[in-house]
């Protein structure tokens, strides 16, 4: 049976820190591959500022280029309306029933997973791998797995160790728009970019003028 781990999201845009996780989900838990799934219409996040998805799809394209067992999927991307976890792995275990599937999701993620919509059954059809980039706070995410465990009775859960990046695509975009309108002193701003982005997602974003 297949390991296949999710990497869910807006990508908007992907970053090092992305891919860095997934890098360390990847070896940490011997997946078989990465499948990284922007989505169409965020069920947590407003929409506004967030480009096309064909836009995120061929960032991450470039983005993960480098790493033959990851893959970008279009499967959230095509469906309509508002995207929910739940519904997203009850669909690809009964599309890949030969696939075990792991949920890769940050730290954050796991401490409202509770308010998400039917958490249960995300749970009953996915392992979560929970990446901790701060050694200090990992004993409170074991102290929610432990919660967490003893609530759902399917709950498997696990702790991707990742090195520390302090990386969001919020910040990014934010320093893009920054640069674009000369609104600031760019050489720092400009030195973030290349620190966070692949050089393939930065001459994406500028040749498709995007943020």
């Amino acid at each position: 049976m297949k390991k296949i781990g999710i990497m869910g999201g807006t990508f908007n845009p992907i970053h090092i820190g992305h891919v860095d996780i997934a890098v360390a989900a990847y070896e940490q838990f011997s997946l078989d591959e990465i499948w990284f799934m922007p989505n169409n219409i965020p069920a947590y996040k407003s929409t506004k500022g967030i480009v096309s998805g064909k836009d995120r799809y061929n960032m991450i394209s470039l983005a993960i280029a480098e790493h033959e067992n990851f893959k970008v999927s279009d499967f959230e991307l095509i469906r309509e309306g508002k995207t929910y976890s739940y519904e997203t792995f009850t669909l690809l275990n009964r599309k890949y029933p030969d696939c075990k599937f792991y949920f890769i999701m940050g730290a954050d993620s796991l401490f409202y997973f509770e308010q998400w919509v039917h958490p249960e059954i995300i749970l009953d059809n996915a392992d979560l791998l929970v990446a901790s980039r701060d050694e200090n706070g990992i004993e409170r995410i074991r102290d929610k797995i432990k919660e967490l465990n003893l609530k759902y009775k399917n709950s498997r859960i696990d702790i991707i160790k990742c090195k520390e990046i302090d990386c969001s695509s919020s910040t990014i975009r934010e320093y893009l728009s920054l640069i674009n309108d000369n609104a600031s002193d760019n050489d720092e701003l400009i030195s973030y970019i290349d620190k966070y982005l692949s050089n393939s997602v930065k001459n994406y974003i500028t040749e498709n003028y995007l943020y």
